[in-house]
């Protein structure tokens, strides 16, 4: 497989080429329309790749750029067997990934306002306007609903088929005469939990 820095040189030169190809494919709804499109689906694509990549289903550099809130992935890397459907798949995954990340934020704004409740300060319904205000964001720009989920998607599938062409390809390059000589079978597991225990 690619290492991070190679995943993230591809996500990067991706999320730059998708930019004016968006905003050529949407020009005719006007220029404000189409810069904020391709604003949108490109910041999508980086994120997704950046921080909300397929990697997260194990301890890596990924989870590491959430630095404090690293936890917040632990019970997802738990759940989530590595390099499986669930995880590298190139709709279903990163979905997946968006749900679990709104529940967790759910979580822990229900959990918050709790807590501060059982030392009597009284907190609003947080999660409930945050979901309110999602959901009608969601109803009032579905255009840009659109642009930002597949941006979000691409930018885990240009992760999951790097992958695919390093290791089901590698058959397909030796036949072609193309020798890899880089050894990617451990390239996202890295040990950071020193680097980690470093910052507290």
């Amino acid at each position: 497989m690619p290492d991070t820095r190679t995943h993230d040189v591809i996500t990067i030169a991706t999320g730059v080429l998708l930019a004016p190809v968006t905003y050529v494919l949407l020009e005719s709804g006007g220029r404000e329309y189409a810069a904020t499109g391709a604003a949108v689906l490109s910041g999508a694509h980086l994120i997704s790749g950046l921080l909300f990549s397929p990697d997260l289903d194990i301890d890596s550099a990924i989870d590491n750029r959430w630095g404090i809130f690293f936890w917040i992935w632990r019970p997802y890397m738990w759940i989530i067997p590595h390099r499986h459907f669930w995880s590298h798949s190139l709709v279903v995954a990163p979905l997946l990934r968006l749900v679990y990340f709104y529940i967790v934020t759910m979580l822990i704004v229900i959990s918050g306002a709790w807590i501060l409740g059982r030392i009597g300060i009284s907190a609003p319904n947080l999660h409930t306007q945050a979901s309110a205000w999602v959901f009608d964001l969601m109803r009032r720009n579905p255009d840009m609903v659109r642009l930002f989920l597949f941006g979000f998607i691409s930018g885990s599938a240009v992760h999951t088929i790097a992958d695919w062409l390093v290791t089901g390809g590698r058959q397909y390059m030796r036949m072609a005469g193309i020798r890899l000589h880089g050894d990617y079978r451990n390239h996202d597991r890295v040990n950071l939990r020193r680097k980690r225990s470093s910052h507290w």
